[in-house]
């Protein structure tokens, strides 16, 4: 139930009318809304007037339906209706600017019958049926007809006869117990599921950065890396140093991200220098972003998200070095600027798009996010001679950006990617499968122009 239960001082939440309970019990179930409980100021001048309200307050459509007792007056049942149809239209008006939603369903069910002629209102997203059901009869009938997604009269006549034929109506308490078990279950339970789903591609990203590494410390060992004027080795597996010949190449924006320093952050020689502490980092911090986002966004915006933010990140690095910033260099490595895109791309989760999101996973999400975020911060600065502050920045400025126009995917309540946002991570991913053709390339023509030598006794 949102807000909190009906309650007074101590005393049990009021018992609305055995039919309001019957068609709630299918409207929380069956059609997926919320009890509201009348206090809450989301109802406007709604909540007090109506025995019970179900509702839809997030995603791209809001509903609401409303039981009430009519006067028994028949004149003055018409100015009840038209006072109601009133206030309904403004509040779904209201509920499309702040929701936002892209349509506004609303039923008003009458627990009496109603005799009275209505005109359509015309309002072009606010949808509005009006009902009557007497459970004593076991009749129902449509002054307006329901917007399509809630109960017609048919239902709400099946109902109003099963009271009739002595069914017993569940309480508030089983209608708002039924309200919990199925958002366990239709909607938590599926974003679940989702999340513990196994992110190959996550994995596949890990194997990738170690593959790399091996090769790329071994060329840094036998042609001279960092510490040797020539940048041969370094040049070579595609990293990139801005002011030295071919080392500002396009595609090593996105190469260099995968590679790491060797060792301990120093580029000594021997067997030590395949334990890399930024290798570790970097695999570790892939694998539990990775799991998070892979299953929420989809493994494509993953890899895209990744290539476009490392992008990002090498080029603001670029900037800072061109710039002679402080704490900047002309050379760095690392698949920390793609990382914190991903952590960007978290950050603005849901944030100003029409998703179904349960609001504890995006805070909760949100709140890691923060943390991190933080933490990469003040780490930055306290090592700012082995970590790169402004690729930190700039992927995660990329990601947050591009977390304002993708939306995760519809298991954890997101949508299906538009054909326009499918078409841009194709086209960014494929840009990185380019990077990544042009670092073999070019590694292949260094190998080439500069065979190593074998030795033999």
């Amino acid at each position: 139930m949102t807000e909190n239960s009906w309650s007074d001082e101590g005393g049990l939440p009021p018992q609305p009318p055995a039919l309001a309970r019957l068609v709630g019990l299918g409207l929380v179930t069956r059609y997926r809304l919320r009890l509201a409980d009348p206090r809450d100021s989301r109802l406007g001048e709604l909540g007090s007037d109506y025995a019970l309200v179900t509702v839809a307050w997030t995603g791209a459509r809001s509903a609401l339906v409303g039981f009430f007792q009519p006067p028994d007056d028949p004149a003055a049942q018409l100015a009840d209706l038209h006072r109601r149809i009133g206030a309904a239209l403004r509040w779904g008006d209201a509920r499309l600017r702040t929701q936002p939603a892209a349509r506004c369903d609303i039923l008003l069910v009458a627990l009496s019958p109603l005799t009275a002629q209505l005109p359509p209102p015309a309002h072009p997203a606010v949808h509005l049926g009006v009902m009557w059901a007497d459970a004593g009869s076991g009749d129902a009938g449509a002054l307006l007809p329901a917007p399509p997604g809630l109960p017609g009269v048919g239902e709400i006549r099946a109902a109003a006869r099963a009271l009739r034929g002595g069914a017993e109506p569940p309480t508030l308490a089983a209608v708002d117990l039924a309200e919990r078990e199925t958002v366990h279950s239709g909607y938590v339970a599926p974003a679940r599921r989702a999340l513990i789903s196994t992110p190959r591609l996550t994995y596949a990203m890990v194997a990738t950065f170690i593959v790399i590494f091996l090769v790329e410390n071994t060329m840094w060992q036998r042609y001279g890396g960092p510490g040797d004027i020539s940048y041969a080795g370094y040049s070579a597996v595609g990293g990139i140093a801005f002011g030295y010949p071919g080392g500002s190449d396009w595609w090593r924006f996105f190469s260099t991200a995968l590679l790491h320093v060797p060792g301990f952050f120093n580029s000594s020689g021997g067997v030590s220098s395949y334990l890399s502490l930024h290798l570790l980092v970097n695999c570790y911090s892939t694998v539990i972003l990775g799991r998070i986002v892979e299953p929420i966004y989809g493994r494509i915006t993953l890899l895209a998200t990744f290539i476009a933010t490392a992008f990002a990140a090498s080029a603001m690095s670029v900037l800072a070095s061109t710039l002679n910033l402080p704490f900047s260099d002309a050379i760095f490595v690392g698949a920390s600027g793609g990382l914190m895109g991903l952590l960007g791309l978290l950050f603005t989760m849901g944030r100003v798009q029409r998703h179904d999101l349960p609001a504890g996973l995006t805070h909760a999400l949100r709140r890691g996010v923060m943390v991190s975020l933080v933490m990469t911060i003040v780490l930055g600065f306290t090592f700012s001679g082995y970590i790169d502050n402004y690729a930190h920045l700039g992927g995660f400025a990329a990601g947050a950006l591009i977390g304002l126009i993708i939306p995760p995917v519809r298991a954890v309540g997101g949508r299906d990617l538009a054909l326009w946002q499918k078409a841009a991570l194709i086209a960014v991913s494929a840009l990185g499968a380019v990077a990544i053709l042009l670092a073999v390339i070019n590694f292949g023509q260094f190998l080439a122009s500069n065979p190593p030598v074998i030795v033999t006794g």
